[in-house]
């Protein structure tokens, strides 16, 4: 969606990026655990998962045989032989592990309905969660997880986010979400920062001003061509390995780009619209949306590597919306 006035949507752009805000926000969630369990997540993952200790957390994508990537996730190691993946697509994820998991002794299980996850975003959200917590998140590093208690509830904090800024997740049990949710409330009211409303403002068009992609956005890419090299560890065995080492022996066909479009407009420009360079075809749109703290109508596209050039113009959909070819952060 692009451009429209919406000052609700303002506002609480502006409480992520200046103050603090919180929202419910429960991605799926599979619960991996057996004595093989590191060495199963290795083999699925790019990014190492060894090097994950027990309370901390690896970003990492998983490929197809064809070296291409199918998902993004965070792998938590929260305790002995048990790792929690935070995914969107939880029955793929375990349809993909079924299938590769000859030889593993390990066992998952979608525990998303058993699970509830609150996030608090922002540079002063670590008020808000000191004001919540039995313990200080003050010396946390960025993905690692402790376990504490709140309202004498126990929970565990993963310090991480989706917005760019400073940021916790935490995560409760489901029959205990709501007593979360109105601690949540009554201590955001106090210090003044709100709940979010809006999905495409914590979901989309924060996260995208950062340069923060989906899965959707990815999709059907190598990591080199999303600029997530240093995800991937090409020391280790993984699913799609010998095709990803001919890619990166190659160079990126394509390459994840920003799109600043510079007509305000309340035209929507969908995913997989195509882009036009000097007329031309040269990729598809993967996303469109308002950057409030911005101001300006931005996005991602999957570009023709040879023709992503920074600057670049070009236009999009059949209305020849004019654009320019940017870095994917864009604040």
């Amino acid at each position: 969606m692009l451009f429209k006035e919406d000052d609700a949507a303002r506002a609480e752009a502006m409480a992520v990026r200046n103050e603090a805000a919180w929202y419910r926000w429960t991605h799926d969630l599979v619960k991996v655990e057996g004595p093989d369990a590191e060495a199963f997540l290795n083999h699925l993952y790019v990014n190492d998962i060894s090097k994950a200790a027990i309370g901390k957390s690896k970003y990492t994508t998983m490929l197809n045989e064809e070296g291409k990537i199918i998902d993004d996730t965070i792998v938590m190691h929260v305790g002995e032989n048990l790792y929690w993946v935070s995914t969107l697509y939880a029955p793929q994820f375990q349809k993909w592990a079924e299938a590769h998991k000859e030889g593993y002794d390990v066992s998952y299980e979608d525990i998303t309905k058993e699970v509830d996850m609150y996030a608090v975003q922002g540079p002063k959200s670590n008020e808000l969660m000191d004001a919540l917590c039995a313990d200080s998140v003050d010396e946390m590093k960025r993905f690692s997880i402790i376990d504490t208690t709140i309202e004498g509830i126990p929970v565990k904090v993963h310090r991480a986010g989706f917005t760019g800024e400073l940021g916790y997740e935490i995560y409760v049990e489901m029959a205990k979400s709501a007593d979360i949710e109105a601690a949540l409330k009554a201590e955001g009211d106090k210090l003044g920062f709100p709940e979010l409303q809006i999905l495409e403002v914590y979901v989309r068009s924060i996260p995208v001003e950062k340069g923060f992609a989906l899965r959707q956005d990815m999709y059907g890419l190598t990591p080199f061509e999303c600029d997530l090299d240093w995800s991937v560890c090409m020391d280790k065995d993984f699913i799609g390995k010998e095709a990803l080492q001919r890619a990166q022996a190659e160079g990126p066909k394509r390459k994840l780009v920003g799109l600043e479009y510079l007509a305000p407009s309340y035209e929507d420009i969908a995913q997989t619209e195509i882009v036009y360079r000097k007329g031309v075809p040269c990729g598809i749109v993967r996303s469109a949306i308002y950057g409030y703290t911005v101001d300006k109508n931005i996005g991602f596209a999957v570009i023709d590597a040879e023709k992503a050039i920074i600057g670049e113009p070009v236009t999009v959909g059949v209305n020849d919306s004019p654009a320019i070819i940017c870095e994917k952060t864009f604040i």
